[in-house]
């Protein structure tokens, strides 16, 4: 009973020295609400922030704020020795002080948030905004991600301070503890995609970055990233980083607790409080620096040369990243020539990395044998009428027939560097596991895709109009890039135009997407949050044009047909760095004669529908703005077109070239 007392009044004593933060908790957290409270509306980009969730951008900031602080200002007395001896020389043991701490923080950070969670809560019920029945789980389930949010961070924090000796070493380890992870898994896909050439993309690597690193390890166990309501956070979704997120919590607090046992109190001229620490953080920033040279170089390659520009990262970043962490470590400029042996050390350990990527890469280099393989994605990144690229790797699965032409295809024209187009690939190995490759093909080479595309498991992956099952809960809208519509159709009506729209789909050929403009598209778009879905219509969809006629839409109209005042020509002219490319204005024509108009309008396509430009060959160069009378002729609008590279047959646009 002595013992609990003299510990209450260990905890009231800690509390006193915390009545700023106890002030900055409570006014920066009913702050939240008082603003929230004060709108009338829901301003552009800051739907996250009104999220009863623990996907509410404010208190999640508030969380990171709150943790770096109050880590920080805790066991402040160890950076001072005359205060440290004070302290430790209390009748309270070291686990005393150090549970203490934890308690008052963890009490001061949890009170402030769910009081103010459950008012701001409230608000939003009374303003609309949520409903109690579906948005109540939300709120305990966003403090409770926030609180072990902050423990997380407040941990790391305190841990910081006690593996240093000083306030400026000590941010210098929190940066390394919050950043470094993610910047070793950077440099770490950066070598991949050096020392193989047709890396694209890791599984592995990626779940290491959302659980390793400790900011997006937070953002998604909040999930902070999703464009979802509070309503919509459902705990299954973000079980495995909350799990995770609690296990690392509690590994760093006992690892915090035992450090604070054996942590000495006595003053030294040294950056870090154990000698083992410093030679990790050495050994581990010359890695991070290096490699991250080594990949900074390689801009300058062109994609050539790449080992004499590893050579010279090595040789450059060694020497001077040993020089930087000497004077940092002992706090020294005069230290920047010492520690030659550790230099010699430093130098191979990274030789020895840069080897293990170079080695890896080639064992990993090549297709895997077909008999590994048990499905594909194919996908042409300059194809851009489909799905995009990523979306399309995770839809399609190419199997049978369609996979065995496919790898073919890829195995004869894939290629690793310098071809025309770039194709990605998605190969399901028997084993489980996953590869992701990035090959280039040679311009002949997309002759041999049209077997590919005309599949039809290929076009489910490709085209989203072909998974669309029914129309029963979304809005059809059509354009012809010129004018749009939203058609008043039945749910009938709705399924009777997919069903047109997908067989036209199934009888589309790539030498259809390479030779022929869009004439329009379709936004199909969802009622229920389905998601949205897109797809062209080509002039040869005689069924869809069918359909739209019946509508009363003339779906054949194009730019041509419409009363055109005046044509804008702009030509830009492209301009090569080092570095990267811009455009500037070579020259502008403005044409208002009639007959010019009538011949250049011809073979014009909107810009919006110019999506496969690499394919069917518009000029990048050029741009043209039209000016026309709507349908009514009463309201002149203007539209952005490209035209063909190609002029054959059209005198205009030849005589525009040759300026």
């Amino acid at each position: 009973m002595k013992a609990a007392k003299k510990f209450l009044g260990l905890l009231k004593e800690n509390l006193k020295s915390k009545l700023w933060m106890i002030a900055a908790s409570w006014y920066v957290f009913g702050m939240f609400c008082l603003l929230f409270s004060m709108k009338m509306t829901i301003p552009t980009g800051e739907v996250r922030s009104l999220y009863v969730g623990a996907g509410n951008t404010s208190f999640f900031a508030g969380m990171l704020i709150f943790g770096v602080l109050m880590g920080a200002g805790s066991f402040r007395y160890l950076y001072s020795q005359q205060k440290a001896d004070l302290i430790l020389s209390l009748p309270f043991s070291r686990k005393q002080l150090f549970a203490a701490e934890y308690i008052n923080n963890t009490v001061i950070f949890s009170s402030a948030l769910i009081i103010c969670k459950i008012l701001f809560f409230r608000i939003s019920v009374s303003m609309g905004y949520s409903q109690y029945e579906d948005s109540f789980f939300s709120v305990w389930a966003g403090c409770i991600v926030l609180i072990l949010g902050f423990l997380f961070v407040m941990s790391l924090t305190i841990l910081a301070a006690f593996l240093t000796q000083n306030a400026g070493y000590m941010v210098f380890l929190m940066a390394l503890f919050f950043f470094g992870p993610a910047a070793g898994m950077y440099v770490t896909e950066k070598m991949f995609q050096i020392f193989l050439p047709s890396f694209y993309y890791s599984e592995t690597l990626e779940t290491l970055k959302g659980c390793l690193s400790p900011l997006p390890l937070l953002e998604n166990a909040a999930g902070i990233r999703e464009f979802v309501d509070g309503a919509s956070w459902r705990i299954e979704e973000h079980f495995f980083p909350v799990l995770f997120l609690l296990f690392l919590t509690i590994v760093l607090l006992v690892i915090n607790f035992l450090v604070f046992q054996i942590r000495p109190i006595e003053r030294k001229r040294i950056m870090f409080t154990f000698k083992p620490l410093c030679l990790l953080v050495r050994y581990g920033c010359m890695l991070l620096a290096v490699l991250w040279l080594i990949g900074a170089l390689q801009i300058f390659s062109f994609g050539l040369f790449k080992t004499v520009f590893v050579v010279i990262g090595i040789a450059l970043g060694v020497p001077l990243m040993h020089g930087l962490l000497n004077m940092l470590i002992a706090y020294d400029a005069k230290k920047f020539i010492s520690e030659k042996w550790h230099l010699l050390a430093e130098l191979i350990v990274v030789v020895f990395v840069v080897a293990v990527f170079a080695i890896g890469g080639k064992k990993e280099g090549g297709l895997p044998s077909k008999d590994q393989v048990d499905a594909m994605a194919v996908v042409l990144t300059a194809l851009h009428s489909g799905d995009d690229s990523s979306q399309m790797l995770l839809n399609m699965n190419l199997t049978g027939e369609e996979m065995e032409r496919a790898y073919e295809w890829v195995s004869v024209n894939g290629e690793e560097e310098n071809a025309d187009y770039e194709i990605l690939i998605r190969f399901d190995l028997k084993n489980g596991r996953k590869r992701y490759c990035r090959y280039q093909i040679s311009w002949p080479a997309l002759y041999g895709f049209e077997e590919i595309f005309s599949g039809k498991e290929f076009k489910d992956g490709c085209l989203g109009g072909m998974r669309l099952a029914s129309l029963k809960y979304y809005d059809v809208r059509w354009t012809n890039g010129v004018e749009k519509f939203t058609l008043d159709l039945n749910e009938e009506e709705r399924q009777e135009l997919l069903e047109a729209y997908k067989e036209d789909l199934d009888a589309l050929t790539f030498f259809d997407i390479r030779t022929q403009n869009p004439v329009g598209r379709f936004d199909f778009i969802s009622m229920k949050n389905q998601g949205d879905v897109s797809g062209y219509i080509y002039p040869e969809f005689i069924k869809v044009q069918g359909l739209l006629e019946k509508y009363g839409i003339d779906s054949t109209k194009s730019i041509s047909d419409y009363k055109i005042t005046k044509i804008i020509v702009d030509k830009y002219m492209l301009t090569q760095g080092l570095l990267y490319h811009w455009d500037s204005l070579e020259w502008k024509k403005t044409f208002t004669n009639e007959n010019d108009i009538k011949e250049l309008s011809e073979g014009l396509c909107p810009e919006e529908f110019c999506v496969d430009y690499l394919l069917n060959e518009k000029n990048p160069d050029m741009e043209l703005t039209v000016y026309y009378r709507d349908s009514q002729g009463k309201t002149v609008n203007s539209v952005k077109c490209r035209a063909p590279a190609d002029p054959a047959g059209n005198e205009a646009l030849k005589e525009l070239l040759k300026l």
